[in-house]
């Protein structure tokens, strides 16, 4: 998983290394293992760690020349792949793409040669590539002919939005929350099968006409809570989905609903309106946002855990507690908090309710779920899953559930992506 925001300012006096931080900065929950800028018209690169707040002096970055540029963050599977620089008939382009592309370089180069061309025969073979290889190979490209390149695939898998800084910068975006971040406005989701020039005279764009289609998971967990995805907020499904689960279960003897941070506090919030039972904030974060899904090292992700999840005893000692969490992985972090509160906290019942269907599959997609052998869900049949996480049970939304409240925020289910959960692929 990636996320990608990039700025084209129409006036060379700018200097947006400053703001690229910020858009990267707010989509550091998309990837915690790499970050990195290239700015032009010097396509000049600048690869970091994973915790883009500590990994860049701003200070620094205000007098960095250049009025262009992309940024990004990656999680492992992506990270050191998606990223080259390619020379094009005498012009250096340097491309960040949601997955992998240096197997494809000499697939890129003629699809670039064909972009300076006419963007209209770029398109026809950039979508044919996409068919051909399988893979949503979205991403953005600039040149140090400053020019920038923006090419969302013909399936629309990975989000890319267009936003604007008054008439001064485009701002491209894989979540509305980075536009806003940096004071900028959101304009629209860029169609399936799109491709845009962008360059100091202004923006050129032509279509495919594509309907797209969408990863579940980046509604359930993936996109921030604040963004704007497919038109949709992200806020507004969780809610609609919390609300159909109090409606599909009935828990007696619960005391306090609470969620595992930080996206199951939301679902846990939600639900218990809905299902008028008491919620309460049960685990207090040590230090910066740790997403431990995307930590691979199984010490770390311990670590992780524990840096996230220091419970608050006086709100969960001696009580039955019903446990809500986005998803359920591998199981280390949900084990490890069953284990800490039966042992050390002293609660009575515990049950979990996880707002996503079992993930059986890895992702064919580039997003980050581990294989096959490594998932839970895949390996331990539902009737033993509560003995093994130390539960007195477990539930989980279906693909119905799923679909239904896709359907209630205004997305078509034959649109969803769900392979991952034993349903249907994008392509």
């Amino acid at each position: 998983m990636s996320g990608i925001f990039a700025i084209y300012a129409f006036d060379e006096v700018w200097k947006i290394a400053k703001i690229l931080y910020y858009g990267i900065l707010s989509l550091n929950h998309r990837g915690q293992s790499e970050s990195g800028m290239v700015i032009g018209p010097q396509l000049r690169f600048m690869i970091s760690g994973g915790d883009v707040e500590k990994s860049y002096n701003v200070e620094e970055l205000v007098d960095l020349e250049g009025w262009y540029g992309i940024g990004w963050v990656n999680s492992p599977v992506v990270s050191k792949k998606n990223y080259t620089t390619i020379n094009v008939d005498g012009k250096k382009f340097s491309i960040i793409s949601y997955t992998p592309i240096r197997d494809i370089e000499d697939r890129l180069y003629n699809c670039l040669k064909y972009c300076m061309e006419d963007i209209s025969k770029g398109l026809e073979y950039l979508n044919k590539l996409c068919i051909e290889i399988r893979r949503p190979i979205t991403f953005v490209a600039i040149n140090d002919n400053e020019e920038m390149y923006v090419y969302r695939d013909v399936s629309g898998l990975k989000p890319l939005q267009i936003g604007s800084y008054g008439f001064d910068l485009a701002l491209i975006s894989s979540e509305s929350c980075a536009l806003e971040c940096v004071g900028g406005d959101y304009r629209c989701d860029i169609s399936p099968g799109c491709l845009i020039k962008i360059d100091k005279y202004g923006i050129d764009r032509v279509e495919s006409g594509n309907i797209s289609r969408v990863c579940a998971l980046e509604f359930i967990y993936y996109s921030r809570l604040d963004s704007i995805v497919e038109g949709v907020s992200i806020y507004r499904f969780r809610r609609e989905l919390a609300k159909i689960l109090a409606e599909k279960y009935r828990f007696d003897n619960i005391d306090i609903v609470v969620g595992i941070p930080e996206t199951g506090i939301v679902y846990a919030s939600e639900f218990s309106k809905f299902a008028n039972i008491e919620f309460s904030i049960g685990f207090v974060q040590t230090g910066r946002r740790v997403r431990s899904a995307l930590i691979e090292d199984i010490l770390e992700r311990l670590i992780g855990v524990q840096l996230k999840m220091s419970p608050i005893r006086y709100v969960l000692s001696g009580k039955n507690i019903l446990l809500i969490d986005d998803s359920l992985l591998k199981g280390v972090t949900l084990r490890s908090i069953v284990q800490y509160l039966r042992n050390r906290v002293g609660v009575g019942h515990i049950h979990a309710l996880i707002m996503s269907p079992m993930i059986v599959r890895s992702c064919p997609y580039y997003m980050e779920i581990p294989p096959e052998n490594e998932l839970i869900c895949a390996n331990i049949s539902k009737s033993e899953l509560a003995d093994v996480l130390g539960l007195d049970s477990i539930h989980f939304a279906d693909l119905e559930d799923l679909y239904r409240a896709f359907e209630n925020v205004g997305i078509d289910r034959e649109r969803i992506c769900t392979y991952c959960m034993g349903g249907r692929l994008a392509w």
